[in-house]
């Protein structure tokens, strides 16, 4: 995945794990960094989506830096900086979901979620000659030489990546959304 949008996607991944266990968020006695939902949150993070970025980032660094950047002459420190912050966004984004479901004010995560998708949507359209083309830095300001995404051994990586991460985080919200139901007084 690309730098800006492993961004934004780790900011959405922090968001819906707190929307997923907002039931739960309401009556906790913990601070925040230190409950399940948080730890879960890291777990999805650090073993699964921190690793992702590193190889999209150390195989295939002008892609990931939607050529924007020359990074043969890029210090590794950047690249390392830019590895740390996809946790320091799911982290951000649990917060705006964890504050949220303690003011009761879930539109607050909703509407940030739905502008976030909204955003890796036109990411997705504003970039997509970047994201479809595979090649180098120069290959791509001079337009020679680049391959499409679809023919590439990039593509299989993105999508048996996104399969994995999507089923993780899918079963997380899952649970949590399950378990709040489960624990909220009008259940039955």
């Amino acid at each position: 995945m690309t730098v800006p949008g492993f961004i934004m996607i780790n900011l959405l991944v922090g968001a819906t794990v707190a929307f997923g266990a907002r039931v739960q968020i309401r009556t906790l006695q913990r601070p925040v960094f230190y409950n399940r939902y948080f730890g879960a949150l890291m777990l999805l993070e650090l073993p699964l989506l921190v690793p992702a970025g590193i190889y999209f980032n150390g195989f295939y660094p002008d892609w990931s830096w939607m050529y924007l950047l020359d990074t043969r002459g890029l210090p590794i420190g950047i690249n390392i900086m830019v590895v740390a912050t996809y946790p320091i966004a799911g982290v951000m984004g649990y917060l705006v979901g964890f504050f949220s479901a303690r003011a009761k004010s879930d539109w607050v995560t909703l509407m940030f979620m739905v502008f976030l998708v909204m955003g890796i949507v036109g990411f997705f359209v504003v970039g997509g000659d970047q994201f479809g083309s595979l090649g180098t830095y120069e290959q791509y300001h001079r337009n020679v030489g680049l391959e499409k995404l679809w023919n590439t051994s990039l593509l299989p990586s993105i999508v048996l990546t996104w399969c994995g991460v999507g089923i993780c985080w899918a079963y997380m919200i899952y649970r949590f959304a399950k378990e709040g139901r489960l624990a909220s007084p009008n259940h039955g």
